[in-house]
């Protein structure tokens, strides 16, 4: 079953619908929520990327790797200590007691959110530990995958090559609230665009058919078109004591009235089917807010309870 599919289900139709941008917003909306409701678990999602350089000087990590969490830093084999980018010049101050050390590596970022490794790693023994957001991603909606996406080679002010193998770095289970979510979102849009359908009032026909049944009783002279004149109206013929004039043109009213009516009748129709609707809108948004608030206590501010999807990928 693809992702399309699912949505539908909750949605009733995706025609015309941006379901790819909902799938990605699904995904934003995922990560954000891991970060607020239980950040530990970030790591489901997490990214080894190779720095594959000695220069550890202000690598702008979100931009290069696409990436909406730095979850951690290594040199070599060892992880870096955080610091504040107000120690930056006691980390090469050798008088320092702050001074980084190869087998106590330190990073900070700085006030532009740039990271930088002290001491810089040695060429390709820096390494990056991060969430990748939607714009790094590829939604394969038939097979329900949510990749991560190539790094291509980048100009960077250490211009080197860093790439990615695709692999997904998103644990099944919460591919559930990222169609539960693209739904919501959908659903809200439709329910905006409900304003704009609703018609404001009843249409010209109905107008010009009401206008013209007048007109044909008593006003003939601006009834408009080749015939127009006093004669056309049933007063005329009334007055004129014609009976089939008179039979003729109530016949001719009474067309008018009708067609009036049907125009009246359908007005109603689309009112109710757009009350229908918009009802149903409603409950089925309430219904995934509801599966939403179930999914995020039970899998995200619990945890999954003894699922593999527990085990970090770094």
């Amino acid at each position: 079953m693809s992702f399309s599919t699912k949505i539908q289900n909750y949605t009733n139709s995706v025609s015309g619908e941006n379901v790819t941008d909902s799938l990605k917003r699904g995904v934003d909306y995922v990560l954000g929520m891991v970060n607020n409701a239980n950040p530990d678990m970030l790591r489901l999602f997490a990214c080894e990327f190779n720095l594959n350089t000695s220069d550890g000087e202000k690598i702008k990590w979100e931009d290069i790797y696409k990436l909406t969490y730095l979850i951690d830093v290594k040199s070599g084999p060892r992880f870096c200590r955080p610091v504040t980018d107000r120690m930056a010049s006691d980390l090469t101050d050798t008088a320092s007691i702050y001074y980084a050390l190869d087998d106590d590596p330190c990073y900070y970022l700085d006030s532009q959110g740039y990271l930088t490794i002290k001491p810089a790693p040695t060429s390709g023994k820096g390494y990056l530990y991060g969430v990748v957001n939607a714009s790094g991603r590829t939604i394969d909606d038939t097979n329900e995958k949510i990749s991560v996406t190539d790094i291509p080679s980048h100009s960077s002010n250490f211009n080197k090559e860093h790439t990615f193998t695709a692999d997904e770095h998103f644990p099944s289970i919460f591919k559930e609230l990222v169609v539960l979510h693209a739904s919501e979102l959908i659903l809200t849009e439709r329910l905006a665009d409900f304003r704009t359908s609703i018609p404001a009032g009843l249409d010209n026909e109905w107008s010009d058919a009401l206008a013209k049944a007048k007109k044909l009783f008593d006003d003939g002279a601006n009834i408009q078109g080749d015939n127009a004149g006093a004669s056309m109206s049933v007063q005329y013929w009334l007055s004129d004591e014609d009976e089939d004039m008179s039979g003729a043109t109530i016949q001719a009213i009474s067309s008018e009235l009708g067609r009036a009516d049907r125009y009246q009748t359908k007005f109603k129709a689309d009112l109710e089917k757009l009350a229908t609707d918009y009802q149903w809108t409603q409950q089925q948004l309430q219904l995934i807010t509801q599966k939403k608030g179930e999914f995020i206590q039970v899998n995200i501010k619990m945890g999954p309870q003894g699922s593999p999807e527990q085990e970090s990928k770094i």
